[in-house]
């Protein structure tokens, strides 16, 4: 049975979602970021039974409106400052509505010809965006995945035993290296790549959150000496907690003074190494053997897109290289470039399209422009902190992360940590329910509840920060007269 309706029905459904998602962004900086209603609640909106008749696309799209864009967190808007999220852009949308309606496989190249061209294309103007020279890769879901590609390569370029066909028993103890501050992401690939997460050493930071480099010497030499073999550091080029970007020129001394494969976690940060502003942040991110890099956080393309960057693009097809029967008759017919070959996934989306449509549709001096401003109207959020008598500024203020906490205009209890952790955890309960900003937490140096914003959002400007500052002053005040409160019970 054929799904299909005739074309001029199929047009007016197009036509009835464009309506919907243009008016979604109406006015948006005024609508509420989050619903404020709890997880119960968005449960019992949602659960039926499986539908045995379907209804009328035009319906269905009326359930999206009224059902699921209210009940959305809009990370689109200039007043989101949580996590390392994008925004996306116009170009995005309709790039994921085109390569949808393609439906293509980029595994194979006869699969996707035009796919997988313009896949090798983007993957050249992402490293020479960040000013990575001589380098090849693949796309990836994000940056978890980027970076696991990147740590297996590691594994198999460095282990001295055929770590693929022994296994990890027939050989010396593998052993990474990394910062506190890295991403978790690095725990769990260390885990699923057999290495154990004991053999990821966490080397401590200093006061700029950077990686303690001479500690990390101290323990390569003392791994070596224990007969264990150190095979690989991991330096953050914009760590999620802070936005801290470790020295990288000196972990690429040390890789290449121990012959050590030497990755960077530029996820989050990456794009800004092609800024004037931040570019000499990145000083040595030219010796990685490999990066990950994720298009969908700072050049602004819509979730899901990573990228894996590797200066040698041998060391992900012998990692990945496995042709069945089915999968190599047609391999030798010409120099295709097969990137089933080179990535862990056999079925892959068009990722790509979403990257080429955002160069092509701003270009790179555009985009550059975006990510500067980020960065400028961040520091400019970070100016208003430290000039303020009720917020206090924890951590500098490197790419376009912020961490800070509210303390109140009260004196005596500014240096209370235990009232201060109390008042800003209540106060981001506050923010969660509001829902006018939306601005999440963390844990930073000796265990300090912090408040983190971050923006990687090209919608926001000076004016949203201003605001995110007014509405927190406003709810800050309802959470210590909340703690107030609650003392006095």
């Amino acid at each position: 049975m054929v799904l299909d309706t005739k074309n001029d029905q199929f047009k007016s459904f197009l036509y009835k979602a464009s309506d919907i998602i243009e008016e979604l962004y109406s006015n948006l900086e005024n609508k509420k970021i989050f619903c404020g209603k709890n997880s119960e609640e968005i449960e019992k909106l949602f659960h039926e039974d499986i539908p045995k008749e379907g209804k009328e696309l035009s319906e269905v799209l009326e359930e999206v409106k009224s059902k699921i864009f209210p009940h959305s967190t809009l990370s689109i808007s200039p007043n989101f400052f949580a996590y390392v999220t994008s925004c996306g852009t116009y170009a995005g949308i309709i790039a994921e509505l085109i390569y949808g309606a393609l439906n293509q496989n980029c595994s194979k190249w006869h699969c996707a010809p035009a796919a997988s061209e313009i896949e090798k294309l983007v993957v050249d103007w992402i490293g020479k965006f960040i000013n990575y020279p001589n380098h090849g890769g693949s796309l990836t879901s994000g940056g978890s995945a980027a970076n696991m590609s990147c740590l297996a390569a590691a594994r198999k370029a460095k282990a001295p035993f055929d770590v693929a066909n022994d296994g990890l028993r027939s050989g010396p103890q593998l052993v990474y290296y990394t910062s506190t501050e890295t991403h978790s992401c690095m725990d769990k690939s260390i885990d699923s790549l057999g290495i154990g997460k004991n053999n990821l050493k966490k080397i401590s930071i200093n006061k700029n959150f950077r990686i303690n480099v001479e500690e990390l010497e101290e323990q390569i030499i003392k791994d070596k000496s224990n007969s264990l073999y150190p095979i690989c550091v991991i330096g953050n080029a914009g760590t999620v907690n802070t936005g801290a970007v470790d020295p990288l020129d000196k972990l690429a001394e040390i890789c290449k003074k121990y012959n050590l494969w030497f990755h960077v976690d530029a996820a989050y940060g990456g794009p800004a190494a092609s800024t004037d502003i931040a570019k000499h942040l990145f000083k040595g991110l030219e010796h990685a053997d490999s990066v990950a890099l994720d298009p969908h956080k700072w050049l602004y393309v819509p979730i899901e897109a990573g990228c894996a960057l590797v200066k040698d693009i041998k060391t992900l097809r012998e990692m990945f290289s496995i042709l069945p029967n089915y999968l190599k008759l047609d391999i030798e017919k010409s120099h295709r470039f097969e990137f089933m070959e080179h990535t862990f996934q056999l079925s892959r989306s068009f990722k790509a399209l979403k990257i080429w449509m955002t160069f092509k549709a701003y270009g790179a001096n555009k985009l550059k422009e975006s990510i500067e401003n980020n960065i400028k109207t961040m520091k400019y959020l970070g100016d208003i902190i430290e000039e303020s008598n009720d917020f206090e500024l924890l951590a500098p203020v490197t790419l376009s992360t912020v961490c800070f906490r509210y303390k109140t205009k009260e004196p005596s209890l500014s240096k209370d940590e235990q009232y201060l952790s109390k008042i800003n955890k209540i106060l981001l309960e506050l923010v969660e329910k509001d829902g006018r900003v939306f601005i999440t937490g963390t844990m930073i140096a000796d265990n300090q509840v912090a408040l983190r914003a971050c923006c990687v959002n090209h919608r926001t400007e000076k004016k949203h920060v201003e605001n995110l500052i007014k509405v927190l002053r406003e709810l800050g005040e309802k959470s210590y007269c909340s703690l107030i409160q609650e003392c006095n019970k």
